[in-house]
């Protein structure tokens, strides 16, 4: 069987005392209302016997009237007389013997029916006799009206005295026995109150007040707690509520250590992607580095080779080649200029221009104010190789390339009027640098992802770029970077 919470348990030992209080209510008022209809009817009854009496004497007189003055109005009072005894006769007889048989009352009620039939057939009839002879009936009518009080006065009243002393008496016992189920139902009302209160105190307060006193013990020993002048009750609700502080202070000082945690499994996060990233940069890196002392020594010598048949066109192109290569197979971490990364794009469009021709042409517009700007090396030529690769390889085009220094920042455009990118692309690569998404950037595109990541860790908050493209239109890339002339520490 489930346990009783402590509002269970007192709401069930309210229940049952109102049960009780409401069960004793209930027989006291259905006794009440017994009694009550008991004496009612007795005193109705007594009632009816003594209304005949009274019927019988106005009976009598209108008779009187009538047989002396024969007028209608009289005729008609006599007529409603005997009406009237006729339907208390009949309504006594009716009430008495519902219950009990007294002759008395049946002879009285007989008697009455006789006298009815009499004088109604006087009464009723439209041709009377002489004076003499209405008067002699009227004698008759009198005696036999007397000849009835008589009986009632001998008989009837103490048939009704005797019915009525029994009546009561039967009352008095029942008053008796309903007095001793009300005591009964006290001592009961009583007893069940006192098991409440016995039962609420063994099974809630004697828990409260052990537990009270377990805690206030605890707490004295360890504090040197004054026990003050409050309940269990109020002793418990003090120390719960110093419980309470003392969660919200642990909560509290957990929610900083986890968030100090969350720091920190951030920043180790941070490193370890960055760790990756320039793990993967030098894997690239050192994939491009087979015996580079070697690739230059051929590539000058190739150049002095040109340089010696006059071939002005192949010793430039391959010094282009050499100085590319010379750049990019730098420490991957180094900080260029600015400038070093304009000769860098140089170097790459002048190896473009020589591979595709007239089918792509570039736009450089370069501010030299910007030149000292400090900026993570390798990335603009990405960019650039992107446009290309992405939009410009297959139908040509034109690329803008604008550097442009303003008030304290550095503001680098590359667009081009290629095939463009679809708007979920675009979003989903604009969504990687603002860093709401981190699976937006597509294997195809990880020399760009490369650059974002770099620009990120190199310029923290400072760095911004957005994206603009329409499919068959072409791509503007916008990057805005501080124009800063000292190394980034941490970089």
């Amino acid at each position: 069987m489930k346990k009783l919470s402590l509002k269970g348990k007192f709401s069930f030992c309210m229940f049952v005392v109102m049960a009780i209080f409401f069960a004793t209510e209930v027989i006291l008022l259905g006794m009440q209302y017994y009694t009550k209809d008991r004496l009612g009817d007795l005193i109705d009854k007594s009632n009816r016997v003594y209304e005949l009496k009274t019927t019988f004497s106005e009976v009598l007189s209108a008779y009187k009237y009538y047989s002396v003055s024969q007028k209608e109005d009289d005729r008609e009072a006599a007529k409603e007389a005997l009406e009237r005894l006729r339907s208390d006769s009949a309504s006594l007889r009716h009430v008495i013997f519902e219950d009990s048989y007294i002759r008395e009352i049946d002879d009285l009620c007989h008697m009455a029916d006789s006298l009815y039939e009499q004088i109604e057939p006087e009464i009723a009839a439209t041709v009377h006799g002489t004076r003499e002879e209405r008067l002699q009936a009227y004698d008759e009518a009198a005696y036999t009206v007397v000849q009835l009080i008589e009986k009632y006065y001998d008989y009837v009243y103490p048939a009704m005295e005797q019915y009525s002393n029994e009546a009561q008496n039967e009352l008095n016992r029942e008053m008796k026995v309903i007095s001793g189920i009300c005591i009964l139902a006290v001592i009961v009302f009583s007893l069940g109150i006192l098991g409440m209160v016995l039962w609420f105190s063994r099974d809630v307060i004697s828990p409260i007040s052990a537990l009270s006193y377990k805690a206030a013990t605890y707490r004295s020993e360890r504090e040197g707690y004054q026990k003050q002048n409050r309940d269990e009750v109020g002793q418990l609700t003090e120390l719960f509520e110093e419980m309470l502080s003392r969660i919200e202070d642990q909560m509290g000082q957990m929610e900083l250590n986890m968030k100090l945690q969350l720091e920190l499994e951030q920043q180790r996060l941070e490193k370890v992607k960055m760790e990756k990233l320039l793990q993967e940069s030098e894997i690239k890196a050192l994939q491009a580095r087979i015996n580079p002392h070697f690739m230059f020594n051929t590539l000058n010598s190739i150049a002095q080779m040109a340089y010696l048949e006059e071939a002005p066109s192949t010793e430039q192109m391959i010094e282009a080649v050499s100085d590319y290569f010379r750049y990019n197979l730098k420490d991957i971490h180094h900080v260029a200029t600015v400038a070093d990364e304009v000769k860098n794009c140089r170097d790459y469009i002048y190896i473009q221009q020589i591979r595709f021709g007239k089918r792509i042409r570039f736009d450089l517009q370069y501010d030299e104010t910007a030149a000292e700007g400090r900026i993570p090396a390798l990335t603009l030529q990405p960019v650039i190789e992107n446009a290309i690769v992405h939009g410009l390889a297959i139908r040509g085009g034109e690329i803008l390339i604008r550097i442009h220094r303003k008030d304290g920042k550095i503001d680098i455009t590359i667009r081009d009027n290629g095939s463009g990118m679809e708007e979920e692309k675009r979003r989903l690569i604009q969504s990687y640098i603002e860093g709401t998404d981190q699976t937006g950037i597509h294997s195809d595109s990880i020399g760009l992802k490369n650059v974002i990541d770099r620009m990120k860790a190199f310029f923290k908050d400072g760095f911004a770029m957005e994206i603009i493209s329409t499919p068959e239109e072409g791509t503007e890339i916008r990057i805005r970077i501080p124009y800063e002339e000292s190394l980034c520490i941490g970089y």
